[in-house]
């Protein structure tokens, strides 16, 4: 069974030298696989994160790469983490507009429901806003008011579509609550932070994939 998971920086493991939350799911099932290697059939794992990327773009590609990972006919499932970079500010300009964001990820459940097995969207991780407004690296601006509107517009979405919706802002932000080193730039997880998402994400990706 192959699972795709497609989203941005933080999908792609932005600041966690062991690759991020994906490739933590990657190794756990990787793990299990090698102990019986004739038995079993866990999940393999493919991380299409992009750093920068928003639902504009994941929806551009997304149709390609899920088919150029399909193998004799047997459908993946498609996992989508995307939001944060649809909701920042910059000039006082938001990057994607939720009723934008919200249309772009019906879209890409439309288009990838005959290409894929299931559909699962997974929500964003809080930012620490004493950092990202703005960011260092620009005059982006990200909030977790911002965020949390966004990941609920995600859920909305899924809702409404039948889609399953695994949450991960407000866990995230008590985590980060207790421990304010998640996040060395104020909005990308380290390995700590990291490991944080894979724990809330892994238990629901379980009972989705029993």
């Amino acid at each position: 069974m192959r699972v795709l998971v497609f989203g941005d920086s933080i999908t792609q493991g932005y600041w966690d030298v062991e690759g991020g939350w994906v490739d933590t799911l990657r190794k756990h099932y990787d793990n299990l696989q090698i102990q019986d290697l004739n038995g079993r059939d866990e999940p393999t794992i493919f991380n299409l994160g992009i750093s920068a990327d928003t639902s504009a773009d994941v929806l551009k590609r997304i149709e390609s790469e899920t088919i150029a990972r399909t193998r004799h006919e047997v459908l993946p499932i498609i996992i989508v983490q995307i939001g944060i970079n649809d909701s920042y500010t910059l000039r006082g300009r938001v990057s994607v507009a939720i009723e934008d964001y919200k249309k772009n990820l019906t879209e890409i459940i439309t288009k990838m429901k005959p290409l894929s097995a299931k559909i699962i969207f997974v929500g964003s991780s809080a930012c620490n806003e004493a950092q990202t407004t703005p960011v260092a690296w620009g005059e982006y601006r990200y909030t977790n008011e911002a965020i949390k509107q966004y990941e609920q517009a995600m859920s909305d979405v899924a809702s409404e579509c039948n889609v399953p919706f695994i949450p991960v802002f407000d866990k995230f932000l008590a985590g980060l609550s207790e421990n304010n080193d998640l996040l060395p730039d104020g909005l990308h997880p380290n390995k700590d932070g990291h490991q944080l998402i894979a724990d809330i994400v892994l238990p629901e990706l379980q009972k989705l994939l029993a």
